[in-house]
């Protein structure tokens, strides 16, 4: 289909126009148009009288639609709605009955008013989901909201391409049927014709797809009420498809950089262990060395520090005035065939040890407690369907497999620095069959490997959605709600194609005319954009239960 056909354009409300005012002129020229049909239907006339009276009310109440069918002919957009509406309606008094042709016209016209009137309202309800949302997050989201594809899911691009291929076919069985229907039957060219322009009618895609970008935008608005914000409606689609989470610890289920807790050495001072240990992780770029730079108040001697390694997930490797100095985690002693001191029952911290000059002099201990709103996270994406949750960290490997079974993940990766972290994304998205989501809090600007990139964050230029991190635990409820939107959205081009099947059956077998078809096909237009409503009733309804259900 041509450009035009990609935007939702059928309506005035999908046009950069105040629809309010759009609607006062239509429905004065309805009017107007009402009163000269009217006359030719009450008054007896000449019969020629009559049908330019018809043909006048035509031009009041649907001149726009005309231009609009003109323009799209010029796009190349031959099977835009406007254009078969203004076929049918004048192939209509070419062969009697150009009543229903003027009919037509005003009730597509009548059904464009009220789709748009429907849309405006059902954006305002959408709007007001956020009243109880901050200032910051309203402003983002009407930012979101008001851009062109926001609402758009990536599922209406294949009903639309679906719905043109019904219309093609509708109009091949037409014409067959206008053509052969009279040579077999006792049926007259002319009420063949009728028929065949009554599906035609039926076969416009517009009540198929109308509701479609109501649904995203309901679903970004009431989403955004619980904290979690989507960029765009295909973003919420991509939620309800993923079956793999891969979570980063920092910033989501820990503080960005552990804190320290405690320093302990039997042969150094307090002073002077600590001494070491800034210098150590100066040029570290690890969580932990912000947290021992911060417990550290003294100067720098920056030129003692030589043949600085850093050794992501483990610790650092490095010369302090020609001693050598290694502050590291017990895994990687012990891969070097060195041993450390170790006391069990410490899984709330990450410790790191201290070796100078080969012996060891001491420990810090960093806080590793896990945020309580992040615990659940895991086991409650499991329950709404994910397959494999997936955890990276910047931890030893001991200490990373202690905190995945806390927090009940299938697998860890740990010792991980930035790099490796999207370098492993990449890989298992590679490797494996799956739709995956990436949650992260700091650490990259861009976008990873994954289908959906979730950053816990109140700002975040490239990620699909933002979660704020008061709001994490809502994570689970919000991607239930994208399959909701994803539900809705199918019952509705479901409900639509139904409707097009039965009146298309009746057209066949003579119970539908032009009029009625058009009356009952925007009806179910309206229907679909108030079932759009129930993304809010009906997701709520689930979640609940689901939580009740825990």
């Amino acid at each position: 289909m041509g450009k035009h056909s990609e935007k939702q354009n059928e309506t005035p409300a999908a046009k950069n126009q105040n629809p309010g005012a759009v609607n006062g002129v239509i429905v004065i020229r309805l009017i107007v148009a009402a009163l000269i049909f009217a006359v030719s239907l009450l008054f007896h006339m000449p019969a020629f009288l009559s049908i330019l009276l018809l043909a006048l009310s035509v031009a009041v109440s649907g001149y726009d639609v005309v231009l609009d069918a003109v323009d799209r002919v010029e796009s190349r957009d031959y099977f835009a709605t406007p254009i078969v509406i203004v076929f049918v309606a004048v192939i209509s008094f070419f062969i009697g009955f150009g009543l229903e042709g003027a009919a037509l016209m005003m009730f597509y016209q009548i059904g464009r008013i009220l789709i748009a009137y429907a849309e405006e309202r059902t954006v305002r309800s959408a709007k007001e989901l956020l009243c109880y949302s901050d200032e910051e997050t309203v402003e983002k989201i009407t930012g979101i909201i008001e851009e062109e594809d926001a609402g758009k899911l990536a599922m209406e691009s294949d009903v639309r391409s679906a719905a043109s291929f019904v219309l093609k076919i509708a109009l091949v069985i037409a014409v067959l049927y206008a053509l052969l229907v009279p040579i077999f039957t006792n049926l007259s060219f002319a009420v063949s014709i009728h028929r065949a322009l009554t599906i035609i009618v039926i076969a416009t895609p517009l009540s198929v797809v109308v509701a479609m970008p109501l649904t995203g935008i309901i679903g970004i608005c009431y989403s955004a009420q619980f904290g979690v914000l989507f960029s765009n409606a295909a973003a919420m689609e991509k939620g309800a498809a993923a079956d793999t989470a891969v979570f980063d610890k920092p910033g989501v289920f820990s503080a960005d950089h552990p804190s320290l807790v405690s320093v302990q050495s039997d042969l150094l001072d307090k002073d002077t262990f600590m001494s070491f240990a800034a210098h150590a992780v100066y040029y570290s770029e690890q969580p932990f060395a912000k947290a021992i730079s911060d417990a550290y108040s003294h100067d720098y001697k920056l030129e003692l520090i030589s043949d600085f390694v850093d050794i992501p997930g483990c610790g650092v490797d490095l010369k302090i005035n020609g001693a050598h100095v290694t502050l590291a985690s017990r895994e990687l002693f012990a891969s070097r065939g060195e041993a450390v001191p170790y006391e069990g029952g410490k899984e709330n911290y990450q410790m790191l040890y201290m070796m100078v000059s080969e012996k060891y002099v001491g420990k810090v201990a960093l806080s590793n407690e896990i945020f309580g709103e992040a615990e659940q996270l895991a086991p409650d994406l499991k329950a709404i369907g994910f397959e494999k949750c997936i955890l990276l960290t910047e931890e030893g490997k001991e200490e990373s497999e202690d905190i995945a079974t806390e927090l009940e993940f299938d697998e860890v990766f740990g010792e991980c620095d930035t790099a490796r972290k999207l370098r492993l994304i990449s890989d298992l998205k590679s490797s494996r069959d799956m739709r995956m989501m990436y949650v992260y809090a700091n650490g990259f600007d861009g976008h990873s490997a994954a289908d959906l990139d979730v950053r816990v964050n109140r700002k975040g230029k490239f990620a699909d959605v933002l979660v704020l991190p008061e709001y994490i635990a809502n994570l689970p409820m919000a991607l239930r709600l994208c399959t909701r939107v994803r539900e809705v959205a199918t019952e509705n081009a479901i409900f639509a194609f139904v409707i097009k099947a039965i009146l298309i059956f009746l057209s066949l077998t003579g119970y539908c005319n032009i009029w009625f078809a058009i009356f009952i096909d925007m009806a179910a237009a309206l229907a679909t954009i108030l079932n759009s409503i129930r993304v809010t009733s009906e997701s709520l309804i689930s979640i609940l239960r689901y939580k009740a259900g825990k």
